[in-house]
């Protein structure tokens, strides 16, 4: 059928972040993964230590003993449940630490498991943990037992008592709610050692600051949103170096200060004086960006920020990438059309498939709305019409919905929830993961191992704007991946 490209995007406004992990899918590759290059993923960091989170010892509360007295004592972690959730390994990001885990923490997990998302998920994989410790310590974990044979390994045990009834009732608080019970095991902690409460529940943490305990936050990985790499980068070079990129097409990167901290796919606004040029860092050598803007679905970049998006999007050597933005940005508009671009016009790629997270903003689940499971998908999937809707926008909304319904007659399209990509295998497909930030960074894990020949993913998101319980801007799949990587 004949499909009308043209498009009008007054809409789109400036990227806040472009990220891009890339890696060539070479027949060595293909025969013998790992699909990803473990690379750090800043040009000024250095890869980010077995601790992830540094804890403040600030033992000056009231409450807490002489430090003297506390000097031989190793600094006591409390765990609470929404840590567990968010990264079910985050009892060995504390070296050298002794981690509690409250037995009311337990209770809330066992509540969790049965659920079918993320969280249940989540739950089973930290009960799993504590049980293998529990039985490798011999059936109990009453004591503080090594999490591993490492001399600075942290020490687990699950605190029974402690809870402090009298301490909780000076502030009006009932030890009966399990968040003031992981508060009170927290207190009686603190008169063993220096100790800090970490949770992702800001309601905790400040109940727990108010009684004069140290509180914090848990992040999967060390570094904070302002250090993330953005994917491009301004550097000051000689008259002779921008010359040369336009006259050759390229230069060499060592001639360009700055280059040697960057990394292949990075992009480069290279300047001197009122010139500037646009090039791509690959194997030791700025290349020269086209000058003609590439084009998706009859889509064209507005600025920079989107044209180095459409470069990768439209790369077939790229695997993965990672677009981060605040809303409007187009980040879900330019990753439809690129698959649209490659998928029906040069049959690179045999379908697009695009997958969300049923995280609701009002929390109503999908097992509550009507019909079958298409019926019930398809409100999740109202930002992806309205993409192709932009992208078609001189026909109407019932024009662009008979274009869906057609490339998924023809098996060139499909909407889907990430919940059914568990055992599947994506061949040749290009696939974008729309609204990752509301994803848990172990559902990360699932989505790239379901990842086979010839397949291109696409991650979108904002990290500023999380639905889903339990996450923050540091801890969900999307900023995982991007500083993972």
């Amino acid at each position: 059928m004949a499909v009308a490209r043209t498009v009008s995007w007054p809409f789109l406004r400036r990227f806040k972040n472009i990220f891009a992990i890339a890696k060539k899918f070479t027949e060595k590759s293909h025969k013998n993964p790992p699909l990803l290059e473990m690379q750090p993923p800043c040009w000024n960091l250095l890869p980010a230590k077995p601790v992830r989170r540094l804890i403040s010892t600030d033992d000056s509360a009231s409450h807490r003993r002489p430090t003297a007295a506390l000097s031989l004592v190793p600094q006591r972690i409390v765990l609470d449940t929404s840590v567990l959730i968010a990264d079910p390994m985050s009892m060995h990001a504390f070296a050298g630490c002794a981690v509690v885990i409250p037995l009311t923490v337990v209770e809330e997990l066992d509540g969790l498991k049965t659920r079918m998302d993320d969280v249940g998920r989540a739950a089973r994989t930290a009960l799993r943990n504590i049980e293998e410790l529990r039985r490798r310590a011999g059936g109990s974990l009453a004591e503080p037992t090594p999490l591993s044979d490492d001399p600075e390994s942290a020490t687990l045990h699950i605190e029974v008592n402690g809870v402090q009834h009298d301490r909780l009732a000076e502030h009006g608080l009932d030890a009966v709610v399990p968040d003031n019970r992981i508060i009170g095991a927290a207190i009686g902690q603190s008169l063993i050692g220096p100790t800090c409460l970490v949770s992702n529940d800001a309601a905790l943490r400040i109940k727990a600051a108010h009684l004069g305990l140290t509180a914090d936050e848990h992040h999967p990985v060390a570094r904070t949103i302002a250090e993330r790499m953005m994917g491009w980068v301004t550097l000051e070079a000689d008259a002779e170096a921008v010359d040369s990129l336009y006259q050759a097409g390229y230069v060499e990167a060592d001639r360009v200060p700055g280059c040697e901290h960057l990394y292949n796919n990075n992009f480069v606004v290279v300047r001197n004086g009122s010139q500037s040029a646009l090039a791509r860092l690959h194997d030791g050598r700025l290349t020269l960006l086209d000058s003609n803007v590439p084009e998706a679905w009859g889509l064209r970049a507005r600025n920079k920020e989107q044209r180095f998006a459409l470069e990768l999007l439209l790369d077939p050597d790229i695997a993965v990438i990672a677009l981060d933005g605040r809303a409007g940005t187009g980040k879900t508009v330019m990753a439809v059309a690129a698959g649209l671009e490659q998928v029906v016009e040069h049959r690179r790629y045999e379908r697009l498939a695009v997958y969300r997270p049923l995280v609701p903003v009002g929390r109503a689940d999908v097992g509550f709305l009507p019909g079958g499971l298409e019926e019930k998908l398809d409100p999740w999937m109202s930002a992806i019409h309205d993409a192709i809707v932009a992208l078609t926008q001189e026909r109407s909304s019932r024009d662009a919905r008979s274009l869906i319904e057609d490339l998924s007659d023809r098996g060139q399209l499909t909407l889907e929830s990430v919940t059914f990509l568990r055992g599947r295998s994506l061949q040749g497909q290009f696939v974008v993961v729309d609204e990752a930030q509301n994803l848990e960074p172990t559902t990360l894990k699932t989505i790239l191992t379901r990842i086979g020949e010839g397949t291109k993913v696409v991650f979108t998101g904002d990290t500023s704007q999380i639905d889903a319980p339990y996450m923050g801007e540091s801890n969900n799949a999307l900023a995982v991946l991007i500083q993972a990587f």
